[in-house]
């Protein structure tokens, strides 16, 4: 098959049976349930970009290991080129509106799994790495979307994994047998992951000492692998039909958020690559990291292209376009699209070729650009309000305008410049209270700042890159200090 289209994936979701819960309840079908409907159509998307020609030389790429045409979420960077086209798509992907397809994480985690499995192969002479290309090539073979288990519950953030009180706080092996690893713990904050087709579970991100081997554990498993359960927290999706109200988010709500137990899981040794090999838990995290930020800066700027857009149309349906403070938070919100941008498309072309034959971007850059956009979410959101005017708060609803009542009046008193009509008018005022304003804006702002990444952990990453001590030495020279 090797590329297939969004009905082929929504159609294989239909063939998985995954113990998921949401809002106190079994969920048997979520391909078909309308809580699930807008995560799964952001996922689609991707798939539409694969099948648009508009998009081949992007959204696709030459497999060496199917020697077959494939998705590019699917791909492994093989050089400065494959990173600057993954950038570039993902950009790209704005023009589908879509706020976020999930599928980048598929070929983040690919690429880290390629990267770490190699380097404990030439440390321990393991096989794992043949593992991880065997399961890469079925997961190109099959275009199938892989999902992130990243991040253990913690507990007490002031004690390391061995020294919780209770173990499971972070997910580990608790048994060793011939035939593979059972394991026992949760994942937390897994976006999508109940309607992708496989997890792929990291390590705790954090180095691990000698006697914390058995939280160094990396595998791979289908979402209805018997023990796992999934705990939903349901998306910031409108409850009921509108026409006028929420439009963005009616169509793709944000994804749905998953806890994701671990239940004394039962995982084959063919799809383990990494158990109890300690010290590479944070050579790995540092690869996934690369590459992740790197795919948020291209993102980003997509869905600041929509607000730059919203902003400039209700400017024009006010009659203030052309009013210089206006401009300048156009300018500046471009600017910040444009610099975010610039920092992907910096990690890609900074990036190198690992021994393995993965190429690696450069993480300081993707670092910087993914805390600076997050940090100027809330600035954009602000030029927004600041543009539009205090409509975006008080707006009636679309029910009072439907009201044959009370119609009338709001469409005399909405109107805003000659030859625009009422309701276009609205239309722009309730897609921007949909982008700042909703419940859909609050779960966009709070993945924007900790999605991927905490803010800290990337500042950590940036401050270790950077040469610190020779920038204090031109500083000396600089000041006439011997």
């Amino acid at each position: 098959m090797a590329i297939q289209n969004r009905e082929g994936y929504i159609e294989s979701l239909r063939r998985q049976k995954p113990k998921v819960f949401m809002a106190g309840e079994r969920v048997e079908n979520i391909a078909d349930n309308a809580m699930f409907r807008g995560g799964i159509n952001s996922v689609a998307v991707a798939y539409d970009a694969v099948n648009d020609p508009k998009y081949k030389d992007l959204a696709t790429a030459n497999s060496p290991l199917t020697k077959q045409v494939i998705s590019r979420w699917n791909h492994i960077v093989e050089n400065e080129q494959d990173a600057i086209a993954k950038v570039k798509l993902l950009r790209a992907m704005g023009n589908y509106l879509v706020p976020c397809s999930y599928r980048c994480i598929t070929a983040d985690i690919l690429n880290t799994a390629w990267f770490i499995s190699y380097e404990i192969d030439k440390k321990y002479n393991t096989s794992y790495h043949q593992r991880v290309v065997g399961a890469i090539r079925d997961v190109q073979m099959k275009d199938s979307v892989v999902g992130g288990a990243l991040v253990d519950p913690k507990g007490d953030r002031s004690l390391r994994p061995s020294k919780q009180v209770d173990p499971d706080m972070y997910l580990h092996i608790v048994e060793r047998r011939s035939d593979g690893i059972v394991v026992r713990g949760a994942k937390a904050h897994s976006t999508a992951a109940p309607y992708t087709n496989m997890l792929f579970v990291m390590p705790v991100s954090r180095p691990l000492s000698d006697d914390e081997k058995d939280y160094a554990v990396g595998f791979f498993t289908p979402v209805d692998t018997e023990g796992i359960t999934f705990i939903c927290r349901p998306p910031a999706i409108p409850l009921e039909p509108k026409e006028l109200e929420e439009p963005y988010s009616s169509r793709f709500a944000g994804h749905v958020e998953a806890m994701v137990i671990f239940d004394d899981v039962f995982i084959p040794w063919e799809r383990v690559f990494m158990a109890g090999e300690n010290e590479f838990t944070g050579p790995m995290m540092d690869a996934f990291a690369s590459f992740h930020m790197m795919s948020k800066c291209g993102c980003r700027p997509a869905s600041i292209d929509l607000a730059i857009g919203a902003t400039a149309l209700i400017a024009d349906y006010n009659g203030t376009e052309m009013a210089s403070h206006i401009r300048e938070c156009l300018t500046d919100m471009i600017m910040t699209a444009e610099i975010t941008y610039s920092c992907g498309l910096a990690a890609a072309v900074q990036g190198v070729r690992h021994d393995s034959g993965v190429y690696i971007p450069k993480g300081m850059p993707g670092y910087t650009g993914k805390v600076f956009a997050a940090k100027k979410l809330g600035e954009d959101r602000y030029f927004m309000q600041e543009v539009s005017g205090a409509l975006v708060a008080t707006m009636a609803s679309e029910k009072d305008y439907r009201n044959p009542e009370t119609g009338k009046y709001l469409e005399k008193y909405y109107k805003g410049r000659e030859g625009v009509p009422t309701e276009h008018r609205m239309r722009a005022f309730k897609l921007i209270e949909d982008l700042t304003a909703s419940p859909y804006a609050g779960w966009y702002h709070g993945m924007a700042i900790t999605g991927g990444g905490t803010p800290q952990a990337l500042r950590m990453g940036v401050l270790v890159d950077y040469d610190l001590e020779e920038s204090k030495r031109k500083a000396k020279i600089a000041a006439g200090i011997g």
